[in-house]
Order: structure tokens, then sequence, then C-alpha cells
């Protein structure tokens, strides 16, 4: 083995700093760990599918690629079913990121979920600067209850009204 090529045949298929990686373990037929990049001069995209998939597109139980699909994922658009983090993230159950979507939790500049924590917030409990939703709490509240500096909800609403009913 050369030392100045230590690398190759390990890592990737064509080379090491800005080109394409391929790396299957324990095997190509059956990759429990799958690492798949076409590198940074935008050839074509390469899928990566295992137990433990990153890639450019990366389908696993764990994912970790531009776009990620599995039980827990990372990357610019996430999708998954338990926990989700990355630029655009969708999940069932924990989603993080500029914009969060979720069944449960979300977290991000934009937050959608039936807790929705965020710059903008829509959920059944929405907490942000802008809160929509059943409870929202904020600065800018919209929603049945809530607290904040401008709140437009059913309370605030019935409170107001009621200073103009007489006895």
């Amino acid at each position: 083995m050369n030392s100045k090529n230590w690398f190759n045949g390990m890592w990737e298929s064509r080379g090491w700093n800005q080109r394409e990686i391929d790396y299957q373990w324990p095997s190509p037929s059956f990759p429990v760990i799958n690492v798949r990049s076409g590198g940074m001069g935008g050839g074509r995209k390469r899928v990566a599918i295992g137990v433990i998939a990153v890639g450019d597109i990366a389908i696993g139980l764990v994912s970790i690629g531009a776009v990620s699909i599995g039980v827990f994922s990372l990357g610019a658009v996430a999708i998954s079913w338990l926990l989700s983090l990355g630029a655009v993230a969708m999940s069932s159950y924990l989603a993080g990121g500029a914009v969060a979507i979720s069944n449960w939790l979300s977290v991000g500049a934009v937050a959608v979920g039936d807790l929705a924590l965020g710059a903008v917030a829509i959920g059944r409990t929405a907490i942000g600067a802008v809160g929509i939703g059943e409870s929202a709490y904020g600065v800018v509240v919209i929603g049945i209850h809530g607290l904040g500096l401008i709140p437009i909800t059913v309370d605030a609403v019935k409170w107001v009204a009621g200073l103009f009913k007489s006895n």
C-alpha cells in the first residue's frame, strides 16, 4: 500500500477531496452502513440505502443527506417517523428546523404541530412571536385562548365586548 494513497479503495471509488464517495459495509450486496455521495462537481446524485445511510439522497433507519428519509433523519429536507432535523423537517413526533412540521412537537422559525415553538408557530398550543392556535402565547396571538401583546383571541373579544354591555 502506498503511504500517499492509503485511502484508495477504502472510502471512495474515484478519489478523495471533492470526488465521489462510495462505501458499503459489510458488503455492497447487504449494506448496513452505506455512504454514497456524488461529490461537489455537480455529478449525478447518489442514493444511499441502508440501516445507516449517508448520501446525497439517504434512505434508512438513520439517514443523513441533502434529502433524507428514515426513522431518524438529518438533512436539508428531512422526512422521518420519530425525529427530523433540517432546513425543512417533517416528522410524526419531533421536528426541528427552519420549517418544522410534525404531529406532536415542532421547533423552528416556522413551526406547525400540536405543540409549536417558533417565530411563527401554528398548532393546538403555539408559542412564538406570532402564535396561531387554540392556545397561543407570544407577541401577536391568534386563537381561542392565549396571552400576548396583541391578543386576537376569542377571550379578548369577549372581554372587550363585556366592557360595553350594560348590566
